[in-house]
């Protein structure tokens, strides 16, 4: 197995308050990872220096031994399920799931199959034409595409 992530001695500050200190990880390709900690152990903190939309104080993200900390949060391959779930509620689940990859300028055959691909992992292909106050909370958070080639 290769490392497909790494973090290495990354580090959060708000002012003087140290909300990680020093985290090193490594994640293999195809592993399985959980963050488990009390409220306010910096789980969210990581994850959104990992995202982009903070930034450490300290240390370095590599993705499969690129930089992924020097990116936009716009280009990088990472995605998150919010709480709150952020969906469109005029789209379906279909249209939901496949918008990442629109914007982006995936092809609509490659967008399609890629969507229906998705929505069978999670097991809710037969739900692709529903709105979001059609289905509940725990379908809400389930789903993703990935990106497209190119």
């Amino acid at each position: 197995m290769s490392t497909f992530l790494r973090l290495e001695n990354v580090g959060k500050r708000f002012g003087e308050n140290v909300v990680l200190a020093s985290i090193s990880l490594d994640v293999e390709q195809g592993e399985f990872l959980t963050l488990l900690g009390e409220s306010g152990s910096g789980k969210t903190t990581l994850l959104r220096i990992l995202a982009g939309f903070e930034e450490a104080t300290s240390g370095r993200v590599l993705l499969e031994d690129a930089r992924l900390d020097a990116l936009p949060p716009h280009r990088r391959p990472i995605h998150t399920v919010f709480q709150s779930y952020a969906l469109f509620p005029h789209m379906s689940v279909f249209e939901n799931v496949a918008y990442g990859l629109r914007v982006r300028g995936c092809a609509r055959d490659e967008m399609t199959a890629r969507v229906e691909e998705a929505l069978q992992k999670v097991h809710m292909g037969q739900l692709a034409k529903h709105f979001p106050r059609q289905i509940s909370g725990g379908q809400k958070q389930r789903g993703g595409a990935g990106s497209c080639a190119g």
